[in-house]
């Protein structure tokens, strides 16, 4: 296993970029509703093909220090439960990313987010454990393969997009790689070399621990990536002058409430939240984070145009 420091500190420089970027997924569907942009989404599909092109070889080499995602053939509990996040997100107005950028913003509303979430994933565990499919197949990834090699030309050209406008060959800004580059990297090594290390697996994880659902909580390595994360973030916001402490309203809390236990039932589903979708099950090429991401923000994108949910709705971040 990697040295623990390492794994803070890496921790800590993903959520730095995650707040520098202010990345969410709800925000790149909106972009793309609002302005027919797409530099949100690219950001996160190129950190997508960043572990993809990186972490999941390495894991290949190291095995036991790295474990890549493993996948199941419930496609369509993946499937509700990416209707799921997605529903809960637009109600939230950010996703797993989204809560955790307000949040160390300084947005204390998105605390009813976590709750929510904790109460979400409990309640479905408790009373429909049939409900959660374990993923235990081995993804396509797992092994060097004619798969992998389709996809990481895909991933270096997703890559490429993002140094370069390949409409008009008109370089981007480099921040669009180094957000990329660190979550993908950062974020991507962390999901293969600590179980449960986000913010918001390690709430759930201790939910079902306090309710007896599973036998232990959150490892401290698991706690201590979480806390050097949000460290990073919070240090991102104070460093660029957008932190701003904000009590919660409750109208918006009330809807943060709902969207997060949306997204907390919709976690032992698919299973994961959409950041473990992201860096984890897509790079894997496992089916059943294809089928959750991919419902996920058709769903958002659907929401939007039918019903905007984003009157004042800021996230700020480098795009």
């Amino acid at each position: 296993m990697m040295p623990e420091a390492i794994l803070v500190l890496t921790a800590f420089a993903v959520g730095y970029a995650m707040k520098y970027g202010g990345l969410c997924t709800y925000a790149a569907a909106l972009q793309i509703v609002r302005e027919r942009r797409v530099e949100r989404l690219l950001a996160f599909l190129g950190a997508a093909a960043f572990t993809a092109l990186v972490v999941v070889p390495l894991a290949w080499i190291w095995p036991r220090d790295l474990r890549i995602s493993t996948t199941h053939e419930y496609w369509l509990l993946a499937l509700t439960g990416g209707l799921m996040l997605g529903i809960g997100a637009w109600l939230n107005r950010g996703c797993v990313f989204g809560t955790f950028v307000q949040l160390t913003g300084g947005d204390m509303t998105y605390i009813a987010t976590l709750i929510g979430m904790v109460a979400g994933a409990v309640g479905v565990r408790a009373t429909l454990p049939h409900l959660t499919p374990a993923a235990n197949l081995p993804p396509p990834a797992a092994q060097p393969g004619g798969w992998f090699i389709m996809a990481g030309l895909v991933a270096f050209i997703t890559v490429l997009a993002l140094a370069v406008d390949l409409r008009g060959g008109k370089r981007r800004p480099l921040r669009f790689l180094f957000i990329a580059m660190v979550l993908g990297i950062g974020g991507g090594g962390l999901f293969a070399a600590v179980s449960g290390w986000d913010f918001a697996a390690v709430l759930i994880r201790a939910g079902y621990n306090s309710w007896g659902l599973v036998p232990s909580g959150p490892t401290m390595t698991a706690v201590l990536t979480t806390l050097a994360m949000v460290a990073g973030g919070i240090t991102a916001a104070t460093g660029n002058n957008r932190f701003h402490w904000r009590l919660p309203r409750p109208r918006p809390a009330l809807a943060s409430l709902a969207g997060g236990a949306l997204m907390g039932a919709a976690s032992p589903l698919i299973p994961g939240g959409n950041d473990g979708l992201l860096l984890s099950g897509i790079p894997a090429l496992a089916p059943h984070a294809w089928v959750g991401f991919l419902a996920m923000l058709t769903t958002m994108l659907a929401m939007l145009v039918i019903m905007p949910n984003d009157r004042g709705f800021k996230i700020g971040g480098k795009h």
